[in-house]
């Protein structure tokens, strides 16, 4: 019985949200059977695990210097440490045979796509208690339609337990479809333009935990049934691609 002042049917509403999270993991988990395991770990943070923060950092930027040296520029490099958003955020990372294979931060505000676009700059206000994801990346030699999945999974899972209300962040038009796959939507129509990062178009998103966890829920059964089904084109069609 929820209590007046809802803090007992808070409690079960977060413990039915981490219950479904925990399926999604297993789910997501199954879909590399028979291949070498990927293990997710996390989070990290660069005031008790400075090492690990370090880590995904070197495997970030060895990524971002191979296909996305943009976001290694000068002007992006001082956004962030003028935020200090490694500093500040939860960092989560997927390594297979102990190689990192993607990792993946979530940060709280003030948030880095306030200082990517002027047309950004207003947009933070619409968000109070969300956490913004960010950096996520993979490595193209370890994709699989599961990796990205699973590092949202773990970086929401933990949201959640901080009292977040959901998730909010920046990617290119090629990713859009990806992340509205697992519940985010377009926070507008708008298309913003981040001027150190070339004429590709961003747009904003956002989702809340239970959107989140519906479309999640959604897709992982239609991984599931591709997989088990044996179609290898249908199911090579979802591999993920990066944030950025």
């Amino acid at each position: 019985m929820a209590d007046t002042g809802g803090g007992a049917s808070r409690d079960e509403e977060l413990a039915s949200r981490l219950a479904a999270m925990s399926v999604l993991e297993t789910r997501m988990a199954r879909l590399g059977a028979g291949q070498t395991p990927v293990v997710m770990a996390g989070p990290f943070f660069h005031a008790t695990t400075p090492a690990e923060v370090e880590r995904v950092r070197r495997f970030r930027d060895a990524q971002y210097r191979a296909r996305l040296s943009y976001l290694l520029s000068p002007e992006q490099l001082q956004i962030d440490w003028r935020l200090e958003l490694d500093e500040r955020s939860a960092h989560f990372h997927a390594s297979r045979d102990g190689q990192l294979v993607g990792s993946l931060r979530i940060t709280p505000g003030p948030f880095e796509f306030q200082a990517l676009a002027a047309s950004l700059e207003g947009e933070a206000s619409r968000f109070q208690g969300y956490a913004e994801f960010s950096r996520l990346v993979v490595d193209p030699e370890a994709r699989s339609p599961s990796v990205t999945p699973r590092l949202l999974v773990a970086a929401c899972t933990w949201a959640m337990t901080e009292g977040y209300v959901g998730i909010v962040g920046l990617c290119r038009r090629a990713a859009r479809t990806v992340f509205e796959r697992y519940g985010l939507a377009a926070a507008s129509e708008e298309q913003h333009r981040v001027p150190m990062r070339g004429p590709q178009p961003y747009t904003l998103m956002a989702g809340t935990w239970p959107q989140l966890i519906a479309a999640s829920t959604r897709m992982s059964e239609r991984l599931t049934r591709l997989r088990l089904n044996d179609s290898p084109d249908a199911y090579s069609r979802l591999v993920e691609v990066e944030q950025t």
